[in-house]
């Protein structure tokens, strides 16, 4: 059972605005000192808002927008690579860009990288034709693709088959089996809506395989825009996430850390906000053996997070063919609900990210997290990228 403040018996995964406002507008809190060091406003291209950011303004071929449009021979090049690839004959843990080799569009790719770490923090990869190639191909040019942007993989499960591997791709579609199918699963593997939160490491990478009837719209938001937003008006809840929260690791409860971190100028790297949170352990559908207490700030935090991003979010329809890149350390993400048939059903396929030449520096708090993911001395088997979403 989650215990939390008077008031409150439970911290929903889908809270309620008018509760939330009436609090969250209070006028004595807007002069709260923020903790020592961190900046009154952040600045730069990372401080958007769905309101004025076009995408139909920001789409390019040169990979310095958000939008990245492939044009006919960008695509002839990706798919050469991916016959060459074929060609060798190597496992999938070897696409790397000597073996998927793109002479034109790697310097493309390489600024899709810049624009993730100092430009507006997500890109869209629009128009390779999916249905022209089967699963393992389309694979290949995910990860192909995806080598030329950031080329180390994260794992993102131990098991495979009941064998202990490096399973380093996810497959996100809708597992419940009816309406009537009541498993308690995440909300990523469901039609459900999907609040905002951050994944774990550096970027986060969707590749649309097919799309829903209907919905499933990608939420992004700022969490540059939102820093400024709640530094302005709620500046006391600056110190509520900069403070250390309950964070349970399997069995060991004794773990917290923030929710928020301020990552000063080292001379090289401008100061930065990074978020890294989401709602689900916090809330009722986490694993019933988390004893977490929260305080009425922290659920209030937890829910401003919410609400603000959801009114300064751009909302992206992913089509089959897309490929969404986002820096998980500075943009938050979520997802509408969607609906499917029995000929269409919404599947994207999952990569970890991280690009050692522009990577964000990472939160001491965060260290242990991201080796896991990404360093070999954490490796729990063979590499294995799996072509179909697993039985549920």
């Amino acid at each position: 059972m989650v215990v939390i403040a008077p008031g409150y018996t439970s911290v929903p995964y889908y809270p309620t605005h008018d509760t939330w406002a009436a609090k969250y507008h209070r006028k004595d809190d807007v002069n709260a000192a923020l903790p020592h060091g961190f900046p009154r406003q952040l600045s730069g291209k990372l401080v958007w808002d769905g309101e004025d950011l076009s995408l139909a303004e920001h789409t390019g071929d040169d990979g310095t927008e958000c939008v990245l449009k492939l044009n006919d021979s960008q695509l002839a090049e990706l798919d050469a690579a991916m016959r060459h690839f074929q060609g060798l004959g190597m496992p999938m843990d070897q696409l790397n860009p000597n073996t998927f080799p793109l002479p034109s569009l790697h310097h493309v790719l390489r600024a899709v990288s810049d624009n993730l770490h100092k430009g507006y923090g997500f890109t869209m990869i629009r128009g390779i034709p999916v249905d022209n190639y089967n699963a393992e191909e389309n694979m290949i040019i995910y990860v192909g693709v995806s080598s030329h942007i950031a080329p180390v993989r994260g794992r993102q499960n131990s098991y495979f088959n009941q064998t202990s591997e490096d399973v380093m791709v996810t497959h996100i579609t809708n597992y419940l089996r009816s309406k009537d199918d009541d498993r308690i699963l995440p909300a990523g593997h469901t039609d459900k809506e999907i609040t905002f939160h951050s994944d774990i490491g550096d970027i986060v990478s969707l590749y649309a395989l097919d799309e829903p009837v209907t919905g499933g719209e990608s939420l992004l938001a700022s969490t540059w825009r939102l820093y400024n937003e709640i530094a302005k008006t709620r500046p006391d809840l600056i110190r509520v996430l900069a403070d250390n929260w309950p964070m349970p690791i399997g069995t060991d409860y004794s773990v917290q850390r923030p929710l928020l971190y301020y990552l000063p100028s080292d001379g090289h790297d401008p100061e930065r906000i990074t978020v890294q949170f989401s709602r689900r352990p916090f809330s009722e559908i986490r694993p019933k053996s988390w004893p977490i207490t929260l305080t009425e700030e922290q659920v209030e935090a937890l829910d401003t997070i919410q609400f603000l991003c959801e009114k300064l979010a751009v909302s992206i329809q992913i089509k089959k063919g897309d490929i969404q890149f986002i820096n998980n350390m500075s943009v938050l993400h979520g997802r509408m609900g969607y609906e499917d048939d029995s000929k269409q059903r919404r599947h994207l396929i999952r990569l970890w990210l991280r690009d050692p030449e522009n990577a964000w520096a990472t939160p001491n708090q965060l260290q242990s997290r991201w080796d896991k993911l990404y360093h070999s001395k954490h490796s729990n088997g063979p590499q294995v990228y799996p072509l179909e979403p697993p039985l549920h």
